[in-house]
């Protein structure tokens, strides 16, 4: 027979379709706002923002009507999260924070009071960026699981230290915090496998922060193995997001394009907002392969996100328009509070190069200032490469040299593969410009290296330029995705010579489109392959 304590049972074993279906014919038949609440946390499992938000509701209203506002203010405290997790504002979910305020005002210290505080953390980092709110907040709900002896608490709170001192610049004892509060996690000191699961997501976005990628691998793994063992999909997207992002810095672009495309059919039709935080690491991806129109696509869909706001403030300074990149990278930085130091280093270092072309140097200077700050305040070596990297914008080719060579090393440290390789050009680019030609040769060719491996044109465009400027031959500087275009094309021919160049080798292909691809640099590579079919090159 279908009951509250079945339906709890289910939810307990993860059944979450079983699950919403007692809950749902508890509610219908009781009213019971208990069922309601389990009803909204199976949808909350199954992604299915519409009903758990309304079964929230729902829960809140029956508490009231019985005069339970211990039972209302817990129901208000998980919309608070929901709202915003499903796509309803920050406004609604900061009103339904502060509604469950008033309803724990004055009385006895509780479970509630706690789990509160661990939103109040939440919303203060997400909606806020506010890490020494979250802190505070986050330290009350530790307390009241230190005194109420729940240990689910204690470690929830633990671990929001941890990412709150993590975004203020505390990135050793704030990763501290989190490594400890993951092993309690993950070896069952956590008994709810959401709270479980978002800890783990918490210190993998917090190692996507930190450009920590060996740290994320090690905890993705951990991560995956106990999401597939008890079905806990939503959390494991998340994480997924998180680690493709990763996987983006340090340039393992085929396993990030795997993860986030494989996210984003998962979640279509999603009001996740997660959703949205997979499509703009693609557009990201995207932007770096050279896929400058789809890079605008993915970002227009999430046009206020940090993420996409940067990006396209990238391809605007390529396409010539600093100035207006400079106004997106202003008004970016403005919303980004001084205190959220881990945030804001993230869109510096581009934001010192946008504000310099625009003319800004003042301003540009200023930047450079706080990067380096935060830099040496957390002692990361892909903070102190980027805080370098800036500097050397804004000093002439003979002091900018130590600084990108020093860029360079710690990017290299970092396992940083693309940041490495794109701080190699423009350390190339300097070397030449103090005579300097066989060390420029030298990193021009481990830079050009990289970005052929990964596709990554628009930058191996640059590559080319600079290489034809010092002599160098082009011909071998063609990336995976510019041969299989031209190998599409060339098999679309009647030549039996490339036909049979194809076969042979790879030089033998380089040799015959060398030609096209140093006509047009600036271009698709579709754009080249239409070229060589008007001009019969190919």
């Amino acid at each position: 027979m279908t009951s509250l304590s079945s339906a709890r049972a289910a939810l307990d074993a993860g059944s979450w379709q079983v699950a919403r279906a007692e809950f749902l014919a508890v509610a219908n038949e009781t009213a019971d706002p208990l069922a309601y609440e389990g009803l909204a946390q199976a949808a909350w499992w199954l992604d299915d923002g519409a009903t758990c938000v309304g079964a929230r509701e729902t829960a809140y209203r029956r508490h009231r009507e019985r005069g339970d506002s211990l039972g209302a203010a817990r129901a208000a405290t998980s919309l608070a999260w929901d709202s915003l997790l499903f796509g309803h504002g920050d406004a609604v979910a900061l009103g339904w924070w502060t509604r469950a305020e008033s309803l724990l005002e004055g009385r006895d210290e509780s479970a509630e009071h706690g789990w509160h505080a661990v939103r109040g953390a939440e919303l203060a980092l997400e909606v806020g960026h506010d890490p020494e709110r979250a802190l505070g907040a986050a330290i009350r709900a530790s307390a009241i699981g230190r005194r109420l002896e729940l240990e689910d608490l204690r470690v929830v709170g633990m671990a929001l230290q941890g990412v709150a001192m993590t975004i203020a610049g505390n990135v050793d004892e704030g990763m501290s915090k989190l490594d400890a509060s993951v092993a309690a996690a993950t070896s069952g000191d956590v008994s709810d496998p959401m709270w479980m699961g978002k800890v783990c997501c918490w210190l993998i976005a917090t190692c996507n922060r930190n450009s920590d990628a060996t740290r994320a691998a090690a905890w993705c793994r951990r991560v995956e193995a106990i999401c597939a063992e008890r079905d806990l999909a939503p959390l494991f997207n998340v994480c997924r997001i998180q680690y493709a992002a990763v996987q983006v810095a340090r340039g393992s672009w085929q396993e990030a394009e795997h993860e986030l495309t494989g996210v984003i059919q998962r979640l279509a039709g999603s009001l996740r907002t997660s959703r949205l935080d997979a499509v703009v690491q693609l557009g990201e991806l995207r932007r770096r392969q050279g896929r400058v129109t789809e890079a605008e696509a993915l970002f227009a869909q999430a046009e206020f996100h940090p993420v996409a706001i940067a990006g396209l403030a990238r391809i605007r300074l390529a396409a010539g328009d600093p100035e207006s990149a400079w106004s997106a990278i202003q008004a970016l930085l403005d919303w980004l509070p001084q205190k959220s130091r881990i945030l804001r280093a993230d869109v510096l270092s581009l934001a010192v190069v946008v504000a310099h072309a625009a003319g800004a140097v003042e301003q540009a200077q200023l930047l450079a200032s706080e990067l380096r700050h935060t830099a040496e305040l957390t002692e990361t070596d892909s903070l102190m490469a980027a805080a370098s990297v800036a500097e050397a914008a804004l000093v002439p080719p003979e002091a900018a040299t130590s600084l990108l060579t020093d860029a360079v090393r710690r990017f290299n440290a970092a396992g940083l593969r693309y940041d490495e390789a794109h701080t190699r050009l423009v350390l190339a680019e300097a070397l030449l410009a103090t005579g300097d030609k066989p060390e420029a040769e030298r990193h021009l060719k481990l830079a050009t290296d990289v970005f052929a491996e990964l596709s990554a044109d628009d930058d191996l465009a640059q590559a080319r330029r600079l290489a034809s400027s010092v002599g160098e031959r082009t011909d071998r500087l063609l990336s995976t995705r510019e041969l299989e275009v031209l190998r599409l094309v060339a098999q679309g021919m009647s030549n039996p010579e490339i036909a049979a160049s194809l076969v042979l080798s790879e030089h033998t292909v380089h040799r015959h489109v060398a030609n096209i691809l140093t006509k047009l640099e600036q271009t698709s590579r579709t754009g080249a392959a239409a070229y060589a079919i008007q001009t019969g090159l190919l």
